[in-house]
């Protein structure tokens, strides 16, 4: 008998608390890795490059709105756009233009890192075997 399994899937949720510790955001996430896969790696990279910039010129508006955009659109990824446009009001306290972006990032960036990414890089490094069983 030959058995086919599904690909697999990243279910979770992030729940982000008020200063009162009461949850304030609740944000599903549902993702399939062959989707998402390369567009993620690609953001990560993008992230990285664009925190580098920030870091080296704090004050330059172009690494800024660069550093927002990234942000944006690799939370976009994850939390699809109605959760990251929901994350975004949180933290701009409904104004757009007053995004705590930094406070956004340190919050959910372990979110991303411990939960998110080491998905992702399991699901790669099992991608990469079933190639490498298929090529025999």
């Amino acid at each position: 008998m030959y058995t086919v399994q599904r690909k697999q899937t990243i279910n979770d949720e992030l729940v982000i608390n008020d200063s009162k510790g009461e949850e304030a955001l609740r944000l599903p996430v549902k993702l399939y890795i062959d989707d998402i896969l390369a567009q993620y790696n690609r953001l990560r990279a993008m992230l990285g490059e664009a925190q580098h910039n920030l870091q080296t010129n704090p004050t330059d508006e172009v690494a800024l709105t660069s550093y927002g955009l990234v942000l944006t659109e690799l939370f976009s990824l994850i939390f699809g756009r109605e959760g990251c446009d929901r994350l975004l009001a949180f933290y701009s306290d409904g104004d757009p233009d007053k995004c705590r972006w930094t406070e956004m990032l340190m919050d959910v960036a372990p979110f991303v890192s411990d939960v998110i990414n080491p998905q992702v890089q399991a699901a790669m490094k099992e991608r990469a075997e079933r190639f490498r069983r298929m090529s025999r």
